[in-house]
């Protein structure tokens, strides 16, 4: 299709064959993402599309409006079935109703009052889900710094006092907790392997608890403390514990990887070396240039992926929403890998689709991707247009990824699923 003024992104958010090609703008990103959850039950083709048919292209507050729809009276249908003892229905139900929530944020400004309440019914969709599942899900508390915790979802792999491989799965900077159950964790039960999902400080579940932390660089930190709280589980190989990271989570695996020697392979979906350089980026501002201190006058705002970095509560949670766009920039100068590289000695796998990178940032970037190969079974796999696996972390075809990073995970790690 041919390219609008909206869709020159050249970085994550190109319009490709695999997307969902529903949207003009920066819309369709986002649809895509929640259309591919429904690979495991986390969304409908159907309720998806019917949603769609009640947002217009490019009006924040009618995607929110459409999607809120939606997650009421889906998450009425787990409530009724819950009530007549139709079980596996509720769950189901409760799952997608989980998504729908989650979706009616992405495109708030910060200052919404939806971000919060609406994220306390897509972690409340969710609970309700994750108790319906034999075994149940497990809710659990991390502790962190000062008596505090960070949240996490633990997930086993096989009968109670089996000691298997682990994979602890972070998110991105927009993602929740709650939303990564489909991305890994159903793939990683399905093949054996044990799964704890968690947030560190900045991200969603943990910030709205602790609105004093913001997003760390030092990612080391709080997944050290993971590890610490993982590796008391009887379940636990404490030799084969992996750590995957999704979007921003590209930047904080292997950045923590450097420093935290007790895992024994990590996963970036993509690998984001220097996140001041991507967000300049999806702006569409040269990251080898330096920005002006007037950035408010100068973006163009009425482009969707524009407005939803320089608008959302990422910034909020990184700790700059009362700053100016140069100044959040400025801040995510700390965000880089540049000088670590070497120090990633344990094995990583990169996944990334194509889309995500535009032909004039290609070359650089498998430059960076080589410097941290500094393992023989490290290795790089992108999802190509052709096999539908293209998208942002491929969220796309979740099952394909799920392939490559478990396969790959299998042999590493010497499990055979």
């Amino acid at each position: 299709m041919e390219n609008t003024k909206e869709e020159k992104q050249e970085v994550m958010f190109r319009h490709t064959a695999g997307h969902a090609n529903r949207f003009k703008t920066y819309f369709d990103a986002y649809f895509t993402r929640v259309m591919g959850r429904g690979n495991y039950g986390g969304s409908a083709v159907g309720e998806c599309y019917e949603t769609a048919s009640r947002i217009v292209d490019g009006d924040f507050q009618s995607f929110s409006d459409a999607f809120e729809v939606t997650a009421k009276r889906v998450e009425a249908i787990g409530w009724d079935c819950l009530s007549k003892g139709h079980n596996v229905s509720a769950r189901d139900a409760f799952l997608r109703a989980t998504t729908y929530w989650g979706a009616t944020t992405n495109y708030a400004r910060f200052t919404d009052p939806r971000l919060r309440t609406s994220y306390e019914k897509e972690r409340a969709c969710f609970r309700e889900a994750a108790r319906l599942f034999d075994p149940q899900i497990e809710i659990v508390n991390i502790p962190y710094e000062n008596g505090r915790t960070m949240p996490g979802y633990f997930i086993p792999g096989g009968p109670a006092g089996e000691n298997r491989p682990t994979v602890l799965v972070i998110g991105g900077g927009d993602s929740a907790l709650e939303e990564l159950y489909g991305v890994v964790p159903v793939g990683a039960q399905r093949r054996g392997y044990n799964v704890l999902m968690f947030e560190i400080p900045g991200q969603k579940a943990m910030f709205y608890d602790y609105p004093d932390l913001f997003f760390r660089y030092d990612a080391e930190v709080p997944v050290g403390y993971v590890v610490d709280y993982v590796l008391t589980r009887p379940e636990v190989d404490p030799g084969r514990v992996a750590l995957i990271g999704a979007s921003f989570g590209g930047y904080f695996a292997p950045r923590a990887a450097a420093f935290e020697k007790r895992l024994a392979a990590v996963v970036a979906l993509p690998l984001f070396s220097d996140i001041q350089a991507g967000f300049m980026e999806v702006i569409g501002l040269d990251p080898t240039k330096p920005y002006p201190r007037d950035l408010e006058s100068q973006l163009d705002m009425s482009n969707t992926a524009v407005r939803t970095l320089a608008e959302s509560d990422v910034r909020m949670r990184c700790g700059y929403a009362n700053t100016t766009i140069a100044e959040f920039l400025d801040g995510m100068g700390k965000f880089k890998l540049a000088g670590l590289e070497k120090d990633i000695t344990c094995p990583i796998l990169i996944i990334a689709g194509e889309s995500e990178y535009g032909p004039a940032r290609m070359e650089k970037e498998m430059i960076q991707l080589q410097k941290v190969m500094n393992h023989p079974k490290s290795e790089v796999k992108i999802g190509r247009t052709s096999e539908g696996g293209e998208g942002h972390s491929m969220i796309n075809n979740l099952l394909l990824k799920n392939q490559i990073e478990f396969d790959w995970l299998d042999d590493v790690l010497d499990w055979k699923s």
